[in-house]
């Protein structure tokens, strides 16, 4: 069975004091963190990131990014989270049009 949700990303800019403050709440179970740079990953359950792209949003400073793009199976959308010069903006993004052309390639010789 496929998992319900995939939501991926990377921090650019995040302190280690950030980091260390916050990593015991982030909700994702691959996290990989060096040189400032935190990498996030996760595949299962439903899961609720809001939380941790405010605290993002509150941590950050404005020369850092962020992209988070959160992959729903159930209802086959796709929402991409960007933190720039310390704002959230959310949007979707059709995600046929993200996966369609890996999908052709394959059947292709």
């Amino acid at each position: 069975m496929m998992d319900d949700v995939r939501v991926y990303g990377d921090v650019h800019g995040l302190s280690q004091k950030d980091f260390d403050e916050m990593k015991d709440e982030i909700p994702f179970n691959k996290i990989v963190y060096k040189d400032e740079l935190l990498s996030v990953d996760y595949e299962g359950h439903y899961i609720d990131i809001d939380d941790f792209l405010e605290e993002l949003v509150k941590r950050l400073p404005k020369t850092a990014w962020a992209k988070v793009d959160f992959i729903d199976h159930v209802d086959w959308q796709m929402t991409r989270h960007e933190i720039i010069e310390g704002k959230l903006s959310s949007r979707q993004i059709n995600i046929d049009a993200v996966l369609e052309p890996t999908k052709n390639e394959a059947g292709q010789r």
